[in-house]
Formats: C-alpha cells, structure tokens, sequence
C-alpha cells in the first residue's frame, strides 16, 4: 500500500512532494508547459518544506515565522486537495486497493484524450505556482535577519525542583521513604552490591523532586557523591565534567575529550562507595555513556536516575535485583493539601462558591504536581469566580498570565519536542478525542493510517508500524494503557488530562484541529473537526468543512451533525457511539468521495443508501449494533474494502466474494445467505474473521448453512486466516455439529459462549491448542470443566460472567492454566480457591463477589482466604462488589478481607475496589 506522509509540522507537504514526483515521472507526456511548471513547483515546494522541517523543532518561533509556516502548511493541503480532486475528475473505477498513488495516476491519465481538460490542468498548474510566488515573494519582503533578533534565555524549572524547600512538599514522604526502605540493605543481602533505581513517568509527576529527597537524605552516608541533569541534546563533556567536579569535591577545567574524563572518573570510583544521580535520561545512549564512568566496584555504592521513558528505565536496571520504580500520581487527599495550602492556606478556608470548581480543576490535574503547582499559583493572586471557571474549562496553557504555567507548558514540551514528526502528528491527534476516553488502540492505528500519518519506504505493514508508534508513546509516558479488554495485550489508551490540555494548546497553534470550545482564528480552514460537547447548533452550522479531512463526534444524546456534503476531503467519518443519530445523517454519504474510513456502529441508522458503492476509496466499514439489516449490493464495488463489521441482524452482500480485498470481517452467520456463506471461501486475504453464531432462528435451513461455513472457513484456514473468534448461542444440537463437524482449526484463537451449558463441548474445547482466549456467559459451570479449560496449552485469558453451578462449594483451581495471565471469575454464587502451584503466571486477577454468598463459602469476616498468596506473579487484583441486598458491614468485610490478602501477598499487587448497585446497599441502621 503506498502512502506518503502527512505531519501535523508540516502539512501535507511530504504527500504532496511525494505525488509531484510520480507526476514527473510518469511515461504519459503532460503538455510540455504543464511539465515545466510542475518541475518548478515541485523545486519551490522542496524549498518550502525543507523550511517547515527546519521550523518543526523551533520550539517559541517568532511572530513572522509563526505566520510564514502557517501559509506554507495551508498550502500544502490546498494543492493536494486539488490534486486529490483531479484524479477524481479523470476517473479511477478500475482501480484497485493494490494500486498505489503512481498506478492509479499512470491508468488515469492515459485515458485523458479531451483536450479542454489538458487545458484545464495546464490552468489549474499556473493558478497553484502563482499562489507559491506570492507567497515566496511576501515573506522575503519582510525577512529579519536572524543576528539582530536577542534572545533571553529562561531557567530550566527542574532546577527550581531540585531546590525544593522540603516544608513545601506534600505526598513525598511515602514514595521517599519506600525508595530508601529498599536502598538500605534487606537481611541476607550483601552489603557490598551497587544498587541501581531509575524513578520512571511522565513529566511533572516529581520524579526530580523524589530522587533529590532520596539524595539528601541517604547521601549523607557516603564517601562521595554528585547529582547531575541531563538535557535533550547533552554535552557529554559538560556532563561527565560535572559529576567529577562534584565528586572531588572541587572544579574541573572541561579540557579533554569524553573519554579522558570518564578514565579518570572511573579512577577515582575505584575504590569509593559511591551516590550518584543522573536526572532526566532522554535515551539509552546517553545512560551507555555514562554507565561506562560508574565503576562496579563492590563497595556498596548507589546509582538513582530518572526517566519518562520505560525503555531508558528498564536499561539503567538491566542487572538482576535493579529497581524500576514508577512513580503515581499524588492521592486526593494530598492533591486537595497541595492545591488548597498554596491558594487559602488550607481547604476549610475555600469558599462555598469556589468548591464544586475546585473539585473538577483538581479532577483535570490528575495528581500531577506539576499541574497542581501551576494552577494554583494561577488562581491564588484573587481571582474571580469567572476566572476560575476558566481555569476550570482549560488548563490555561494558552493563558500566559503565570510562570507556573511556562514551567509546565516547558517540562511537557521538553517530552513532545523529543519526538519525531510522524509520532507528534499521532499524538496530536489524540485531541480529537474527550477528556478521559477511552480510545480504541486498534481503531486509533487505522485512522493515523487513513489521515496518511505512517509511512512506510520499505513495504513493511503500515498496522504494525501504527502498533510500534503507540507503543513508543506508551513507553514515553505520554499516553496511558488503561484496560487489558477481551485480549490480554491492553486494548483502549487514554491521555492525562493535562497532557491532552497542552496537546490541544499546540494543536490549535498549529491549525491541526478545530476546537469550537478553544478560541482559534475564524479565517483558518477546518481541516479536522471533532464535536465533543453540546456545542451550539448555529456554530456548528456556520462552519466551512469543505477542507475537514477527518470528522468525529461523541455524546449518546447527539441528534444532529453538520452537513458534509461539501467536504470534499474527508478522509475519516467517526460517529459511532451517537446514539440518537439517524438515517439523516447518513443519506448523502454517497458524496463523499475521498472517504476512507465510516464508522456508524451504536447508532440508530437503519438503511445505508445505494451510493455507498460509489466510495471507491473505503477500507474501512462499521455498522455493528445499528439497526442496518441488509447492506446495499452496491457495496460489492467497494474493492478497496479491507475491513467489515456488521451488525448481529445485518445481512451482506451475496456477492461477497467480489471484496477479494478483505482483511478483516465480521458477520452473523444465520442472516447470511447460502450463497454469502459458500462465496466467503474466496476471501483469501482475510487475517481476522468473527463469527457469531445464534442457530435459535432458523431451524430449517440451519444446518445447511452450518455446512457451508465449515466448508468455507477451512478454506480460510489454509490461507492467510489468522484469527478466528466464534461467538457462540448453543442449543445441544449445536453442540453436537461443534463436537463432530467443526474441525480444530488453527486459528481458531477466541471463543466466546453466551448460552448453554459449557460442558456440551468441553471435548471440542479441549482440541484447541492455539485459543488464547475464553469467555463464559451465563452458562451451567462444574468442576471438572474448569479442570479441561485449564488444559489449554496457550490459554491467556479466562473469563467467567454470570454463571452458575450445582455445586455449593468452591471452584478450586490447584493446576494447569500454565500460560493464564488474566483471569475473571464473576459468577453468582460460586466461590474461588487457588491452592499452592496454581496459575503461575497469572498477573490479573478481577472477582466478582456477593458478600452473603461470598461469607457462606468462607465462614467470618476473619477467615476471608482464597489463596491470593499462591498466585507468585500477580501484580493487579480488581474487586467488584454486588451491593444488592447486602448489609454494608458485610461489604466493608468482603473488601477488608481482600485488602488483607493483597498486603500479605509477597509482592503486595495494588487491589482496586468497585461497588456495584451501592443505591441498593442495606444500611446497618436500617
């Protein structure tokens, strides 16, 4: 598939420039005119976006920068836009998704044997090149030379960190303590190891802060010791200098080069003990260097840094029994102490007026000292009740009014400007999404792809590149895994609320997104739109998406959009989740030529017009849980369509056959025709199939169909098939073909049972070597099938919701489950025991309890044991209480046992609690 690359520093410039050359190059001869102009455009352009390049890590340009980049940027997307259009106008039926930019151009142009058109292109050229020259010629009107520009230089405010009056800090003490806890020497241990701890996580949450209070307070018992920060670009001279100097105690002349300085580092460690702490490492490099300087020398010395990089932290600790410690966020309480103490002194001096906004400003901080520290600096100079619903709506990054603010708007930019372009554009898109949401990581890689934000030069599979970008900005703290969903790799991220504040200040100074909640300039086009709130209609209205390349909207209660008719650019159309939205919205979907990706799931649509197959350039299509119950057969001409959701009730094409492009498809299997199910072998590109299959329907022709879905998915199976998930509705005749007609198929990695009894098809179960995942819904559970289940040899998840036994005792798990790493046990009234060996890699452990059902099984609140302790990997247990008809002692015992068991475990995972139905909790008094 080729793409050229779109960057939120530099437009579409890199697309554009890409699409020129293929231009150029290709044997159909443009008028010779028309070839001339494109050379010089491509030549200026070159010019241009090698100036964008320059600008994008200009990190506070001046006031005629800012301005010039901004006309270069916008012009790029109106000349691709023109470009885009163009192909259009010529035609492009024939093509298919293999087709890159250079095949669709090449075939499109042969077939130009009107002359008038010629010409058309010819003045479309010229009117680009003259919109360039003005441009050119405006600015170098009023160039500045750069000499004459003075520049004050402010002070890193990590170091205003470092210096930190220790009266002033709040929630350091528990982190503090627990670091130096593990500094001191465990029994048994040797005292002359060197102990290394790297303090990891985003910016702003006091990782300089904690390592100079570990510093002061446990440097004092050594012979010598230096702390030194490290910046983005490093002077490895300058750095190595100063830890010298520090360790003798004493200035060094910054003579000679890096390893002369490590030599006689290394020299004088030799027989030291030793506390050195690097602050801020940017990346392993850096850390190899200076590594190369701490002597291992078996005095008992200490080496503490810190990182925002998991990777960095992981590779400071490479030697067993090294630390990586991640720090957290502050806690309410000490966040209220932070903020309250530096605005009234203390919370009972905040006015009533002012407590529900002091609330939510808290709420958006996070617990980030940083944000806490800056905000109520902001506020604590006498604002207004107004100003503080401001500060309550943003942050305030675009604010200005407060050096807090610069030093948080610094630290957080220290982190976005170390990233390349590609990963910038990336995460400035994450703005197009609420406060708190919980973005579908999956779903987010396909829309970087489709907005042209990866690129690939080598051919390598442009989703596992978007799969490789979200794990760097994981591991760069910036963005957020927050649930493991159906698989065990995490499937939805978030952003910190303040992150997200920052990213939308720098995406509106970079016109990448339209915030109708944020002030942006009105002459701008709309080139991304996201409608988050209740925004006014008649704004909403009044806008020009006739340039919007990507549109999204959220709110269940949302009834209207504006009209996309005119958008002629859009590339991504995103409203799932709106669930009042209806056919309206949709009827004239057939206009919107450019569009790559249409998801409508979880909404109200019924029908789909006919002009769906006009979308020669969809690849991606949802309309899972809307109320669509047959597709047009015009979606038969969607020949780029590589992925197809469709609903339980929804009814595709019979000719499915034709999408021989498919990657991924989901479909109910009982609403499909015999022919759907025979044509479904023929799609051999499929990856991932998903399969529902509810047989209560249809009685009659239900085992003919079971035949040809058998039949087909074998055929998938010996092709690129590599992810089968059945959901599964069973009756015993069900059950039955499963046990003899439906083969073990390799890759078959997910089922999911919502009915039946589970031991109807243990033994098919049993046959399954490669599923990695298992879920039971309301289903009869035993003994003995958990027993089989266990067996699994690749088994990583096991999930059991609302089922229910015969058996009164426990389910006791005390072997297999050898590869388990997340299991939830959440049925009604059965109990759980692990006994000594059981599930040895188990990391996540949810349970749903009743507390009645749940004292019956173990007897008094002091005897609450389930063998937590066996489970020797486990690092997060999740409790979900079922308040209903439970006395609410009874419920602080349930959670007072398992808050027991965590504490003794040897690793003490953290254990979070959620009360279900609390409205309907007996009270004690009652």
């Amino acid at each position: 598939m080729e793409r050229f690359l779109v960057s939120a520093s530099t437009g579409a410039m890199g697309s554009l420039l890409g699409k020129l050359g293929t231009i150029l190059s290709d044997e159909y001869k443009l008028l010779k005119d028309v070839h001339d102009d494109i050379k010089f455009l491509k030549d200026e352009l070159e010019a241009m976006h090698a100036f964008l390049l320059v600008m994008a890590d200009v990190e506070n340009p001046d006031q005629q920068a800012k301005l010039r980049v901004d006309a270069v940027r916008e012009l790029s997307y109106e000349i691709e836009d023109n470009i885009d259009k163009f192909m259009l106008l010529v035609g492009h039926g024939s093509s298919s998704k293999s087709d890159g930019f250079q095949n669709v151009f090449s075939k499109s142009m042969k077939k130009i044997a009107d002359i008038k058109t010629r010409h058309k292109i010819a003045k479309d050229v010229k009117d680009i090149m003259s919109q360039v020259k003005v441009i050119s010629e405006r600015y170098s009107r009023y160039m500045i030379d750069g000499s004459s520009r003075t520049k004050n230089e402010k002070i890193d405010p990590r170091i205003i960190a470092i210096y930190k009056d220790t009266s002033e800090l709040v929630g350091i003490h528990g982190p503090r303590d627990e670091l130096l806890k593990w500094l001191s020497n465990k029994e048994g241990e040797s005292e002359s190891r060197t102990k290394v701890v790297s303090i990891v996580g985003y910016g702003g949450l006091g990782k300089t802060t904690l390592a100079k209070q570990v510093y002061d307070k446990h440097g004092a018992n050594y012979e010598c010791r230096a702390f030194v920060s490290i910046s983005r670009s490093p002077d490895m001279n300058k750095i190595l200098s100063s830890v010298l100097s520090q360790l003798r105690n004493c200035d060094y002349a910054h003579a000679g080069d890096a390893q002369l300085i490590i030599e006689q580092i290394r020299n004088f460690l030799k027989d030291k003990r030793y506390c050195i702490v690097i602050d801020d490492v940017w990346d392993v490099e850096t850390w190899l260097a200076l590594d190369c300087a701490l002597v291992t020398n078996g005095c008992g010395s200490v080496i503490i840094t810190t990182t925002r990089i998991h990777d960095v932290a992981k590779s400071c600790c490479s030697s067993e029994g090294d630390f990586v410690y991640k720090i957290q966020p502050l806690c309410v309480a000490d966040s209220k102490k932070l903020f309250f103490k530096r605005i009234f002194g203390c919370e009972e001096n905040c006015p009533s007026n002012l407590k529900q906004a002091s609330e939510d400003i808290l709420k958006k901080c996070g617990g980030l000292p940083l944000a806490i520290n800056a905000i109520s600096s902001l506020l604590a100079t006498g604002k207004t009740k107004e100003e503080w619903e401001r500060v309550r709506s943003s942050i305030g990054f675009a604010q200005g009014q407060s050096s807090a603010i610069d030093a948080m708007s610094y630290i957080l930019s220290l982190s976005y400007f170390d990233l390349p372009l590609c990963l910038r554009s990336c995460l400035l898109y994450l703005t197009m999404y609420p406060e708190d949401y919980k973005i579908n990581m999956e779903q987010l890689v396909y829309r970087w792809i489709y907005e042209g934000f990866i690129h690939s030069e080598d051919g390598e599979d442009l989703v596992e590149l978007g799969d490789r970008y979200l794990y760097e900005l994981i591991n760069r703290s910036l963005i957020q895994p927050v649930d493991t969903g159906y698989y065990v790799e995490a499937s939805f991220c978030r952003v910190h609320d303040t992150i997200l504040d920052f990213l939308v200040y720098r995406s509106t100074e970079e016109n990448f997104c339209t915030f109708l909640s944020s002030p942006s300039n009105p002459h701008r086009r709309v080139r991304r739109l996201s409608l988050i709130g209740n925004e006014d209609v008649e704004s909403v209205e009044q806008l020009d998406l006739s340039h919007a390349r990507s549109f999204g909207a959220f709110g269940r209660s949302r009834t209207y959009l504006p009209i996309l008719v005119t958008s002629n650019a859009l590339h991504v159309l995103d409203i799932s989740d709106c669930r009042r939205l209806g056919n309206q919205c949709v009827k004239d979907i057939g206009r919107l030529l450019q569009l790559r990706y249409l998801d409508i799931s979880w909404t109200d649509i019924s029908e789909l017009p006919k002009q769906i197959g006009d979308l020669q350039y969809l690849e991606t299509l949802d309309v899972r849980c809307t109320r669509i119950a047959e597709l047009p057969e015009s979606a038969n001409r969607l020949k780029r369509l590589t992925r197809l959701f469709g609903s339980v009730t929804t009814k595709l094409p019979d000719e499915i056959g034709n999408m021989r492009n498919l990657q991924e498809l989901d479909f109910s299997v009982f609403v499909q025709s015999l022919k759907f199910l025979e044509d479904l072998g023929k799609l051999t590109n499929l990856r991932k199939l998903g399969i529902n299959w509810n047989s209560n329907n249809e009685p009659d022709k239900g085992s003919y169909k079971k035949q040809k879905l058998v039949s087909s998915v074998c055929k998938l199976d010996k092709c690129k098939l590599h992810t089968l998930f059945i959901e599964l509705h069973l009756t015993e005749n069900d059950a039955t073909f499963m046990m003899h007609s439906f083969p073990a198929l390799s890759s078959i990695r997910a089922i999911d049972i919502q009915s039946g009894k589970l031991s109807w098809v243990t033994k098919w179960l049993a046959l399954l070597v490669n599923l990695k995942n298992l879920y039971i819904e309301s289903s009869a559970v035993e003994q003995q099938d958990v027993n089989m289940v266990g067996s699994l040899p690749n088994l990583l998840k096991f999930v059991l919701e609302e089922c229910y036994s015969d058996n009164l005792g426990p389910i006791v798990i005390s072997g297999g489950f050898q590869q388990l790493q997340v299991l939830g046990f959440n049925p009604h009234d059965m109990a759980l025991m692990f006994e000594v060996g059981a599930v040895p890699n188990l990391k996540n452990l949810s349970h749903y309890i009743h507390p009645r059902g749940f004292k019956f099984a173990h007897g008094s609140a002091g005897g609450f044991d389930i063998g937590i302790h066996h489970l020797s990997n486990l690092t997060q247990v999740e409790v979900r209480v079922f308040c209903v008809g439970a006395w609410a002692a009874d419920v602080e015992a349930a959670e007072g046992a398992f808050r027991s068991m965590a504490e003794a475990h040897p690793s003490q995972p953290p254990i979070e609690f959620t009360r279900i139905n609390i409205d309907r909790m007996l009270k004690d008094d009652e």
